[in-house]
């Protein structure tokens, strides 16, 4: 029992505050990168709310991380934050980042959408339906929380009740610090006069994601990085166009157990055992974040994570 209590208490606490930072070095299949290659800073999966200790340690944590390093973009693959109060916290950090070239952002569906399995008791079933939550109503609310529960045992795909945020709102504010979001479009960097572009597509469960509409404008044979929150995007027809997808979503199980793996991976595609890292088809590879954040405060074998990937061209 005690060493149970231990353990919670540590997944609670010092295992969310471990920020591990990462480093790839990844040769893509393309002859056409600056001479030195490209260095992208990753994030993903802030899940920011208006304060906490944990919080606040983990931020410093990330920015003493930071702090001597040098990377020429800064990609930020969804959920930024986990409610809308938290959006302060998120901008602080993100103006704290100092790429030397691009900061891009691709939402995620806590970007859209605030989850609470309690929401079905109070405003977030009034805002969907339009009445007030009645005793008739009950029977529907223990239907789907039991079907919440089967679906997390069947590591399907869940969505909770949600209350929904002012998504142009966030992205105006984005702009504001110098962070492009990328929904649905495509961005061309020019760096030492060679350009690599950047598409990002919306949230796959909150959004419209299109995947290609967000290439639409690429000329072929360039290098091409993809940022999508949900790593389902690799499922999708014209994705092998990019030399690198980004994503998140995962947060690399966030509670990996012994021999089981993840207790849910949030992927329709991913094992239990391996919910984040890189993931390789033909030319193209994908790397999923175990994000820095987390949907329940609880972290077990799966420490929040940074990424510095360089990308280097064939020769």
């Amino acid at each position: 029992m005690g060493a149970g209590a231990l353990s919670l208490l540590a997944a609670a606490t010092v295992e969310r505050e471990r920020v591990q930072l990462d480093r790839y070095r990844v040769r893509v299949d393309s002859r056409h990168l600056p001479p030195h290659g490209l260095t992208i800073l990753h994030l993903s999966d802030f899940h920011f709310k208006a304060d906490g200790l944990v919080q606040a340690r983990k931020v410093a944590n990330v920015q003493a991380l930071l702090a001597q390093e040098h990377y020429d973009v800064v990609v930020l693959t969804g959920d930024l934050i986990h409610d809308i109060d938290g959006l302060p916290a998120a901008l602080a950090l993100i103006e704290s980042l100092r790429p030397r070239y691009g900061f891009y952002f691709v939402p995620g569906n806590h970007d859209y959408a605030e989850y609470t399995p309690w929401g079905v008791f109070g405003h977030t079933w009034r805002e969907s339906t339009g009445r007030d939550f009645g005793a008739r109503d009950l029977l529907h609310a223990v239907r789907a929380l039991l079907d919440f529960a089967g679906k997390v045992a069947r590591n399907d795909l869940v969505r909770m009740p949600v209350r929904f945020n002012d998504v142009p709102g966030i992205l105006d504010r984005l702009s504001a610090v110098g962070v492009q979001p990328l929904v649905n479009t495509s961005a061309r960097l020019t760096v030492d006069g060679v350009d690599v572009w950047f598409a990002g597509v919306d949230d796959e469960l909150e959004g419209r994601c299109d995947l290609a509409t967000a290439l639409g404008d690429i000329p072929g044979g360039v290098p091409l990085v993809l940022l999508a929150h949900n790593p389902d995007i690799w499922l999708q027809e014209g994705v092998d166009r990019a030399d690198l997808v980004l994503s998140g979503h995962t947060h690399g199980g966030q509670i990996q157990l012994p021999v089981m793996g993840a207790v849910h991976t949030q992927g329709t595609h991913l094992r239990r055992t391996q919910p984040a890292g890189w993931f390789e088809r033909g030319p193209s590879r994908m790397f999923v974040s175990r994000g820095l954040g987390e949907s329940i405060p609880l972290r077990f074998r799966a420490r929040p994570q940074a990424a510095l990937i360089h990308l280097v061209g064939s020769k």
